[in-house]
């Protein structure tokens, strides 16, 4: 498999959720500075026994004969549990002092990040601005293969799943050590000359030390026989052990012969089963409150997850379940992060769906999933409405959650909520679509629109809006079906994929009812038409939309099909009705309090009268209220353009690429060329 085919897959229900009076409370961390030196390795577990052998061999590997251009690799793999992840994060603490230009880490698998993303938060630590990072894969390697060269660097590929998420990061230097685990044998790793190094089981000596580390009041050597047979029904796993370990100090009454009673009737002949067991014992003296949580975790498909979506899943109350997870991370089932939110390790999130499975219904998870994606949909609805208004066309009206009710987000927070829970909304999406809820697809997809209109994260919105095609037309759903497809010839025109989008938007016409939804189909078409320079047939369409808002008194629709009228008139030589018209329809966009309207009428006509500079100004103080990077990138070419000093207009057309870069927009290439000729 080719390093570009790398991909994380993600499915389930993704579970950032809150009730509607939580949204406006979620805290959005600022960005932090990168370090001078990067330490992105988390510690291991404070109780680390054994492994010597490994940490000496790889000591050893330090004075090879090191191969140009590439550094020592080694790849730790093993069962789940084994302790894998405790070896390589124990080896980059103690050999941290050979490797002075830093330690970088990532973590793929089902839960982690892709190589694309990854590189892009590596680089940010290694010193690059946000504004610099490559929106695509192969530059992102680029850089990060040219910032590392013969660098002294650490690094710790954790959970991977294939060798070609090693190779997209290693490092370009034969001075730094890759260390990497994997439950898999990465066979193209080992051909390139990586060590493997299998780890197994403890011994039992060593499993007992660990133990003792966990549970250290004298318990251990009190009960030698019984806690051999409990550090073996554990399977010698460390992650068993430190289970059971936590189980037996959160019960300092309790005799270890005890929990072995519970344990010894489930052992099985597969070590994994055994682990299984450790769990259920767990699980079965868990309250029923608690239970029912855990239950529920099994259904999380996010690495982290908050107490309030979690809430909204089990239907209690947000007080009482940051309870039970205090109850669960004391029992060692759940891992509380500094940030206040919770991550789970995939042996235990596996056997929670499996207790899910074996204790509940269908109808029981279903209603689960359903309770996290009604969430999901009433966030996107509150965050959308937020960002952009209840004038907007939307199929799916959004006071039929939202009740009228005043928001507490403002734009820029709303769009601040999508950027931390679009990715799980896409996934929502994904199972909802394998389920055949088609009806919550579209309308997640249709309520997601602001965030991809403003960020432009052109490939999720491209994945995201085929999902949502489909399920309007399974749902039956011709008016969300429209509209879908014009959102999704968006995403294809902003791609420059020309053909597709006009395809989407002559079935969206045809599809078109009513009259607001058929001006909104013109809109879209006028727009393709005006991207690709049929500027009469451009303002035909636009001037068609126009006349159908200002019947229906649609004063918002009215305002941006007035700035699309001057956009043509542009288009075709007309400069000084143009203007008269970006006048008027700055005008009615102030009257419809339709602020990101108002930024495009005040760039279109600082783009047609450079001496406009009072007009920039003012968009770019909308755009900054708003966090709208599209409108940041447009405002950055006009004061390139703008300006007569050759540097600045040098520093603004590199800000425009870079925004352009993270949409995944194809406009970044072309500056960038024009940049570099």
């Amino acid at each position: 498999m080719g390093t570009e085919q790398v991909r994380n897959v993600q499915a389930g229900v993704a579970t950032q959720v809150v009730q509607a009076r939580d949204i406006g409370t979620v805290t959005f961390l600022p960005a932090q500075a990168p370090a001078a030196i990067p330490a992105l390795v988390p510690p291991g577990p404070a109780a680390f026994v054994d492994r010597v052998e490994h940490l000496a061999a790889v000591r050893s590997l330090l004075g090879a004969e090191p191969r140009p251009g590439r550094p020592v690799v080694v790849a730790v793999r093993g069962m789940p549990g084994v302790g894998k992840t405790a070896l390589v994060r124990q080896v980059a603490s103690v050999l941290a002092g050979e490797f002075p230009d830093g330690a970088l880490h990532a973590s793929f698998g089902a839960e982690g990040e892709s190589p694309a993303e990854a590189l892009g938060r590596l680089l940010k630590a290694l010193g690059v601005p946000d504004s610099l990072v490559p929106a695509d894969f192969r530059r992102r390697r680029d850089m990060f293969r040219s910032l590392t060269a013969k660098a002294r660097l650490i690094t710790v590929l954790d959970d991977v799943t294939d060798a070609g998420q090693v190779e997209a990061l290693l490092p370009n230097s034969s001075a730094g050590l890759v260390l990497v685990a994997s439950n898999t044998t990465l066979e193209d790793l080992y051909a390139d000359g990586a060590v493997p190094v299998v780890l197994e089981p403890l011994a039992v000596a060593d499993a007992l030390d660990l133990l003792r580390g966990v549970c250290a009041d004298g318990r251990v050597d009190r009960e030698v026989e019984a806690s051999v047979e409990l550090v073996t029904l554990c399977g010698l796993l460390p992650l068993a052990v430190r289970v059971v370990g936590a189980r037996l100090a959160a019960r300092p009454r309790w005799t270890v012969e005890r929990l072995v009673d519970e344990l010894r009737g489930a052992a099985a002949d597969r070590v994994f089963d055994r682990v299984n067991a450790v769990f259920d014992a767990v699980h079965a003296d868990l309250p029923d409150e608690v239970r029912s949580v855990y239950r529920a975790l099994g259904l999380l498909v996010s690495q982290d997850f908050g107490v309030e979506e979690l809430a909204a899943m089990v239907e209690s109350p947000v007080a009482q379940v940051a309870d039970v997870l205090d109850r669960l991370h004391a029992a060692a089932l759940v891992e509380e992060r500094a940030d206040g939110r919770y991550a789970m390790h995939r042996l235990v999130r596996a056997h929670a769906l499996r207790v899910a499975a074996a204790e509940t219904s269908d109808v029981d998870r279903d209603g689960l999933l359903r309770r996290a994606v009604q969430w999901w949909l009433l966030g996107a609805t509150a965050a959308d409405v937020a960002a952009t208004g209840r004038q907007r066309l939307r199929v799916s009206d959004p006071d039929r959650l939202l009740h009228g009710a005043d928001l507490a987000m403002t734009p820029r927070s709303a769009l601040a909520w999508f950027d931390r829970e679009h990715g799980n909304i896409a996934a929502a999406m994904r199972v909802c679509a394998d389920k055949g809820w088609h009806g919550y697809v579209w309308e997640l997809f249709e309520a997601t629109f602001a965030y991809y209109d403003s960020r432009r994260p052109l490939a999720s919105w491209v994945e995201t809006g085929r999902l949502a095609v489909v399920a309007a037309e399974l749902d039956g759903n011709t008016a969300a079906e429209s509209r879908c497809r014009c959102l999704l010839a968006k995403a294809y025109q902003e791609l420059e994929r020309y053909d597709d989008a006009a395809a989407e938007l002559a079935r969206a016409r045809d599809l078109a009812a009513d009259d607001r939804l058929r001006a909104s189909t013109f809109d879209f078409t006028g727009n393709l038409a005006l991207r690709t320079g049929r500027f009469d047939d451009a303002l035909h369409w636009f001037s068609t939309a126009r006349d159908i808002n200002i019947a229906l008194g649609r004063k918002r629709g009215t305002a941006m099909q007035t700035l699309f009228v001057g956009r043509a008139l542009v288009g075709l030589g007309r400069g000084a009705e143009a203007l008269d018209t970006f006048a008027e329809a700055a005008r009615l966009a102030t009257e419809a309090d339709a602020p990101s309207v108002l930024a495009k009428c005040l760039l279109a006509t600082a783009a047609l009268d450079p001496a406009s500079v009072l007009a920039i100004a003012e968009a770019e103080e909308i755009a900054t209220r708003l966090d709208n990077s599209a409108l940041q990138a447009e405002i950055h070419l006009l004061r390139a353009n703008a300006t007569s000093d050759p540097a600045t207009a040098k520093s603004h057309r590199r800000a425009a690429a870079a925004a352009y870069e993270r949409m995944g927009s194809p406009k970044a290439a072309r500056l960038l060329a024009d940049l570099d000729g």
